[in-house]
């Protein structure tokens, strides 16, 4: 189609997005032209998006919220744990906690499409405290069952599955185009910040004053960023209406996904790290207490190490310039949660572990980072907030699958043969994805 005849794109679409379609015309510039025309590595893409005053605000309440929304998740594990001694229950919270995103996902991104996304944004934002306060509430009164407990993560699961999508996809408009690698890698990597220090700052309030306390906490922690969302002077986005209905909205999305021969395979590829390697950390409070033979505080070094290697991972993505080889990246970052994951199974000694939980934490992340700026970067800006929901019910719903897999797994077979058995699947996944590697790449990385 002739440019002078294309409808305008909406505020948020990249100017090159008609490289990223499937008949790509072939491009002809040179090896040596290419790499000259390549920006240097180095913090300044880190400070131009920092420079973008509601980018800064936005990610300022982003610490605390993914810091309580970890605190969160360590402290639910652990009182599983000391409620039930199941690892099935520990996967069924963690299917609690991520399942919405199965069902709710592509319609929360068709939501994102059609309304204010820091609207969104601002109200389940307010919900997750509410919820996480309810949580501390039932606990201290003695209310608490896993049933009760099951329930209460469940709301929680829908509010961040609902703030996700438009979470992700505000980040362009926030940072525009030009710093777009640079806002995604900040925004993994505040939140895996978040996934350092919640879990030892909720190991901690465990160990001197108990669950109730980490609770009560989490709420205090989620209720700030309520209030500081309301600081951002953005204007309102205008979202371009398609005029169909929203289930037809729906299926666009994913159809659109489904057909883009790059965004399609990488889809499948996120699958399998989300299923069989991000769900390892919620089997790390049956690993601290029956394989270490420790307590609390091993939990929260445990999961703590995983975010300290995703805080490494996500300064080394942030300080990368553009695309280019990071179709590359993002294979190579699948054999290191395998190999994470194969080392985690074979060990018996907590602190040859603790490095281990690094090394996952860091690939998982580095995959995370790699593709959602090749799947942002090549999304049409009309689909960004549905693509951006498949992105998160793939994450979300993969890991409460997977947690459900490996704790019915690990009750049969045992803990570490269960982790061993998500290993040789992320590893035989790395040589499919090997394959196709190429093709995603001539199509992501123009």
């Amino acid at each position: 189609m002739p440019r002078d005849t294309m409808p305008r794109l909406v505020l948020d679409d990249i100017a090159t997005n008609e490289a990223f379609q499937p008949a790509r015309p072939k491009i002809t510039l040179s090896r040596w032209s290419a790499f000259q025309a390549m920006p240097a590595a180095g913090f300044s893409h880190i400070i131009n998006a920092l420079k973008h005053r509601d980018f800064r605000v936005f990610m300022s309440g982003h610490v605390l919220s993914q810091t309580a929304m970890w605190m969160y998740r360590i402290t639910v594990g652990w009182l599983t744990w000391e409620l039930t001694h199941s690892a099935t229950w520990l996967g069924l919270m963690g299917l609690a906690d991520m399942s919405s995103s199965l069902f709710i996902g592509p319609i929360t991104g068709a939501l994102a499409d059609r309304l204010d996304r820091l609207a969104i944004i601002r109200a389940t934002q307010a919900g997750t405290a509410f919820f996480a306060f309810l949580t501390f509430l039932a606990n201290y009164n003695g209310w608490i069952t896993p049933e009760i407990l099951f329930g209460l993560v469940v709301c929680f699961g829908l509010c961040i599955s609902t703030n996700l999508p438009a979470r992700l996809a505000i980040v362009p408009n926030l940072v525009g185009p030009e710093n777009l690698h640079a806002g995604i890698a900040i925004n993994s990597l505040v939140s895996n910040a978040g996934r350092f220090l919640g879990p030892a700052l909720g190991g901690y309030l465990i160990y001197l004053w108990g669950v109730s306390a980490a609770f009560a906490a989490c709420a205090v922690f989620f209720g700030i960023p309520a209030f500081t969302l309301w600081l951002i002077r953005a204007p309102r986005i205008e979202i371009e209406k398609s005029g169909k209905r929203l289930l037809t909205d729906v299926v666009d999305g994913i159809s659109y996904a489904a057909k883009h021969a790059g965004i399609g395979p990488m889809m499948v590829s996120l699958i399998i790290t989300a299923v069989f390697g991000k769900t390892v950390v919620y089997m790390f409070p049956a690993f601290a207490s029956e394989v270490f033979n420790l307590g609390a505080e091993a939990l929260a070094m445990l999961t703590g190490s995983v975010g300290v290697g995703a805080v490494l991972g996500g300064i080394y993505m942030a300080r990368r310039p553009g695309l280019q080889g990071l179709t590359r990246i993002f294979v190579l970052s699948i054999a290191g949660v395998g190999i994470g994951l194969a080392g985690f199974s074979a060990n018996t000694t907590f602190w040859i572990a603790v490095p281990l939980a690094g090394i996952i934490g860091g690939s998982l992340l580095v995959n995370g980072v790699a593709a959602q700026s090749l799947i942002q970067s090549a999304v049409l800006g009309a689909m960004r907030g549905r693509v951006a929901s498949l992105y998160v019910m793939i994450q979300r719903g993969g890991q409460s699958v997977g947690s459900l897999v490996l704790g019915i797994l690990a009750d049969i077979v045992g803990l570490r043969w269960s982790i061993a058995i998500a290993s040789v699947f992320c590893l035989c996944f790395w040589l499919w994805s090997m394959r196709r590697a190429k093709t995603m790449a001539k199509l992501m990385e123009p």
